[in-house]
C-alpha cells in the first residue's frame, strides 16, 4: 500500500507500507504505483483522556479567579481562606474528594 504523505515544492512522498520506505515522485510527474487514498488504518483517531476526570490548570489564578472556579463548580470556599495558594489546595482537595 502506497499513502501519501507529504507534499512539498520540489514533489511529492508516498510510504510504502511493504517495502518500509518513502518513495519520492518529482512535482509534475505522477506516480507509476498504485496509491491508496485514506486508508482505514492510517486515519487519525482522537485521543480521549486516560480517565473521565477532568483536568484543572489552577495555577497562576488568583484569589478572585479561584473563587469563581469554585462557585461554578459548586464548591463553597470558607471565609477564613484568603490566599490563593490555599484556596487552590482547598478546590483541589474538594475536586479530588469528588472523584472518589
Amino acid at each position: 500500500m502506497n499513502v501519501l504523505i507529504r507534499t512539498t515544492a520540489n514533489g511529492n512522498e508516498y510510504w510504502d507500507s511493504e517495502a518500509k520506505k518513502i518513495l519520492f515522485v518529482p512535482a509534475g510527474m505522477r506516480p507509476s504505483f498504485e496509491v491508496t487514498e485514506k486508508p482505514e488504518s492510517m486515519l487519525y483517531v482522537e485521543a480521549k483522556p486516560l480517565t473521565d476526570t477532568p483536568v484543572f490548570n489552577l495555577e497562576g489564578m488568583n484569589a478572585t479567579q479561584l473563587k469563581e472556579f469554585a462557585e461554578e463548580n459548586n464548591i463553597e470556599v470558607p471565609g477564613n481562606l484568603k490566599k490563593p495558594d490555599t484556596i487552590r489546595e482547598y478546590i483541589e482537595e474538594q475536586l479530588a474528594a469528588d472523584t472518589e
